[in-house]
């Protein structure tokens, strides 16, 4: 970590660094200006956005869209604010008010584009999906092959994902089930042709119904590092500190869940403050594409895929993960003991390419390569390439799971040490000192917090409690308590500030999506 001292003493330096009227369309141009924006879509072309940056910045050229075939259904439109409960979606004019109900309508290969506006799902219970979460057994609960994007005016004539933000982000909801579920299933044996399924543009953000410890720098049991900082330190699920809390729910609902097969490719996404997973997926037989991402304070993993096929289909599966920006990737509990990855490579995947990303700040790791194949010959035929990426400040750069007791942290400049990646392993290096920028675009105070981390803890026994006397009498062990106290822990991120992490590197990371 050399590097990176070296280029977080120039980024510290700056932390002081300070960071129209809409032209009328008549009806026919404003149809016509929408249908041309829905074909670019479709193709998965967008406009490219103008950054107020005086930093340069990359324009991704996006060969996932290539890769994924043009829908050939219909195009249905969504706004929030000027859609109808009751409109039949068909065209800008007529738009709907609902996501939810432009899912439930649509049709197998139909497209749906949404405006600029947060998304509450049916009668605003806080959570969207297609086809039910745990249970693809049944036809109507396989969900559909469907495309979404986001970051459409609300008059649909223009598409700019960071100018015209599309949210799913609850506010005083409190369910039990994914933000987003995303099933796309054929039943058992179905050997037709695979379907498409695109999430594009889209920000999950659980921060503002996350429940938090208020923020109190003078009062240590509220995880609050210092001034700037946002929220104290997230509340897991059961525990209930005594300091002023903020926020309204504490369970582990994953940010977009997805049960999928065939052709999946989701992009220009910002996953943010999520309590339990950025993304958590099912990979049948196809390929996904996970590209220009960007995740920030994900709790347990920031992008966990594992596959659901059976051993002589596992060539059938493969995933990219490229170009995604990672950072803040926080542990299960504020005692730090397990997960917080930035990326696992899972099992049921013959082929994983994991380049061109950023990985910072992760509490446990920035790639995990986490698990073996129960068969031998599967495990042998396992493509782990990682190769291309950024590494900084995070715990680990790679850890691998060994047969003993610990695992195996490999920092990057020695990844291609390890043969469990491969056969591609070039090209990982610590993020260079050239690239202050980068440290600049991140949420500053954050950023501190993170790196002036300790964790305090305190044991206490008292020998003549009651129940110790009782232990004693009946030969049990005597009862002592510890109290883990961290100086920062999952602490709410700034979603606006999210987006100015996209194209701040070039060539790395989430570059401005087009």
């Amino acid at each position: 970590m050399k590097t990176f001292k070296l280029l977080l003493a120039a980024g510290l330096v700056m932390l002081s660094a300070s960071f129209t009227a809409q032209a009328q369309f008549n009806l026919n141009s404003l149809k016509q200006k929408a249908e041309n924006a829905a074909k670019k879509a479709i193709s998965g072309q967008t406009s490219t956005a103008t950054s107020t940056s005086s930093s340069p910045r990359e324009v991704l050229s996006n060969k996932a869209a290539s890769a994924v075939p043009a829908a050939k259904g219909r195009t249905l439109y969504v706004s929030v604010s000027t859609g109808s409960a009751r409109a039949d979606g068909l065209s800008p004019t007529s738009a709907l008010r609902d996501l939810q109900k432009a899912i439930d309508v649509a049709e197998e290969n139909d497209v749906i584009l949404v405006a600029e506006g947060n998304y509450h799902g049916n009668l605003d219970r806080g959570y969207i999906e297609c086809g039910r979460f745990g249970n693809a057994s049944q036809k109507e609960d396989m969900g559909k092959f469907i495309s979404i994007y986001g970051g459409y005016s609300t008059d649909f004539s223009k598409r700019d994902v960071i100018k015209y933000v599309t949210k799913l982000q609850p506010v005083e909801h409190t369910f039990i089930a994914p933000l987003f579920n995303f099933n796309a299933r054929r039943p058992y044996g179905y050997t037709g042709p695979q379907g498409n399924v695109v999430i594009d543009g889209l920000v999950f953000d659980f921060g503002e119904n996350n429940l938090y410890c208020g923020a109190d720098v003078n009062d240590e049991r509220t995880g609050t590092p210092n001034e700037g900082v946002l929220t104290g330190r997230f509340i897991e699920p059961g525990a209930s500190p005594a300091t002023v809390k903020v926020g309204y729910a504490n369970g582990d609902e994953y940010a977009l869940h997805l049960d999928v097969e065939g052709n999946v490719r989701i992009s220009n996404c910002i996953f943010v403050n999520c309590r339990d997973y950025g993304i958590a997926a099912l990979m049948g037989k196809g390929h996904m594409e996970i590209n220009n991402n960007i995740f920030i304070a994900c709790r347990y993993a920031a992008c966990q895929v594992a596959g659901t096929v059976r051993s002589e289909d596992l060539d059938k599966v493969s995933l990219d993960f490229h170009h995604n920006t990672v950072l803040f990737t926080w542990t299960r509990t504020k005692t730090f003991e397990d997960m917080g990855q930035g990326f696992r490579f899972m099992n049921g995947i013959r082929t994983i390419n994991v380049h061109n990303n950023i990985f910072g700040c992760n509490s446990n790791c920035a790639v995990e390569r986490c698990r073996y194949e129960s068969n031998k010959a599967d495990e042998a035929a396992k493509i782990s390439n990682l190769y291309d990426n950024y590494f900084f400040a995070n715990k680990r750069d790679l850890e691998i799971a060994s047969a003993g007791k610990s695992s195996i942290s490999v920092p990057a400049a020695r990844i291609e040490e390890a043969e469990q990646i491969g056969p591609k392993y070039e090209g990982n290096r610590e993020l260079p000192e050239s690239e202050k920028a980068f440290v600049e675009a991140i949420d500053q105070p954050y950023l501190q917090g993170f790196l002036s981390l300790k964790i305090m803890s305190s044991q206490s026994y008292d020998a003549n409690s009651a129940a110790n006397q009782v232990n004693r009498l009946f030969g049990l062990n005597q009862q002592g308590s510890e109290i883990v106290r961290p100086s920062m822990y999952c602490n709410k991120y700034p979603w606006e500030k999210a987006k100015d992490l996209f194209g701040v590197v070039k060539g790395y990371g989430a570059q401005i999506p087009q």
